[in-house]
C-alpha cells in the first residue's frame, strides 16, 4: 500500500497496541467499499486523516490556518475526491480573528485564547498564543445547503474549543439524521473549555444537543475504536468522543 502518511503516522506511535488499533483503522479505510461523505473540520496533514480519505467518495476539508493549510494542499490537492478549504468553520459566514498558538506548526490555534487554570496547571510546553490573524469564516450548514450536502456519513472535528458551537449550526441534520456518525474533541464537564473566551464546549454540551437521536460509542483519543471507553486521567482536559445514530 502506498501511503507513506499514514506508515509514518502509525510508525511514530509507541504504543504497540496503539499502533495496532490504528493500522486496522486504516486498513478498514482503505479496502472497504467506499462510503459516501465525510466532513472533518481542522485537520493535520499527517493526522488521523491521512488513515481514512481513501474511504470516502468525497471529503470536504476545512482548516483554517494558513501555514498548515498549505502542507494539506500539496500533500492531497492531487486527489480529485478530496475538496480543500482555507477557511474558519464557525456560527456565521464572513471574517473571524484567528489566534496562531506557538506549538507545532500552530496545532492549538484557535478563535479563542486560553484558559489562564490550564496554561499554569496543564501546559508543560509553555504554549501560547503569538499572533493574531483575519481570516475567512463560514457556517458549516448554509455550506452544506450551498453544495448539496444532504448526508454526512462521518462527521469528525477537532476545532480548538469551537467543536460544540460548529455543530450547533448542524441542527437541523441532526435532528433529521442526517448524520451518521459524529467525532469530536470534548471538554470534561468540570473544564467546560480550554479556551476562556469561547462558549461550552462539554460533555454535558454535546449530550444535550445529540442524546435524542445519537448514542455515545467511544471515548479515548486519536483513532476511537466503537464501544471502546479508555480511561481518562484525572488531569486531562479534553478528550475525543464518538457517537452513533441510534437504530
Amino acid at each position: 500500500m502506498n501511503n507513506k502518511l499514514a506508515e509514518k503516522l502509525i510508525k511514530s506511535i509507541k504504543n504497540p497496541l496503539k499502533a495496532l488499533r490504528y493500522l486496522k483503522f486504516m486498513v478498514r479505510h482503505n479496502f472497504r467499499e467506499k462510503k459516501g461523505i465525510l466532513v472533518i473540520v481542522g485537520l493535520e496533514s499527517e493526522g488521523v486523516f491521512s488513515l481514512m480519505y481513501k474511504g470516502y467518495e468525497k471529503c470536504y476539508c476545512f482548516e483554517a490556518n494558513p501555514e498548515r493549510f498549505k502542507l494539506l494542499e500539496k500533500k492531497y490537492s492531487a486527489y480529485p475526491h478530496i475538496h480543500l478549504f482555507n477557511v474558519a468553520v464557525a456560527q456565521y459566514n464572513g471574517e473571524i480573528t484567528f489566534n496562531i498558538s506557538s506549538n507545532n506548526n500552530g496545532a492549538s490555534s484557535s478563535v479563542g485564547t486560553f484558559n489562564e487554570d490550564w496554561q499554569e496547571k496543564y501546559n508543560n510546553e509553555k504554549i501560547e498564543m503569538v499572533k493574531s490573524i483575519t481570516v475567512p469564516c463560514i457556517n458549516l450548514y448554509d455550506f452544506c445547503l450551498k453544495n448539496n450536502i444532504h448526508f454526512i456519513d462521518d462527521y469528525v472535528s477537532d476545532i480548538q474549543g469551537m467543536d460544540l458551537e460548529v455543530l450547533k449550526t448542524l441542527k437541523p441534520m441532526i435532528e433529521h439524521k442526517k448524520i451518521r456518525t459524529i467525532t469530536s474533541e470534548v471538554a470534561k464537564n468540570e473544564k467546560i473549555n480550554i479556551y476562556r473566551d469561547l462558549p461550552d464546549n462539554s460533555e454535558n454540551g454535546f449530550a444535550s444537543l445529540l442524546n435524542e437521536n445519537y448514542q455515545l460509542i467511544a471515548k479515548g483519543w486519536g483513532v476511537l475504536e466503537d464501544n471502546t471507553f479508555e480511561t481518562i486521567p484525572d488531569d486531562a482536559w479534553e478528550m475525543d468522543c464518538k457517537w452513533r445514530l441510534k437504530e
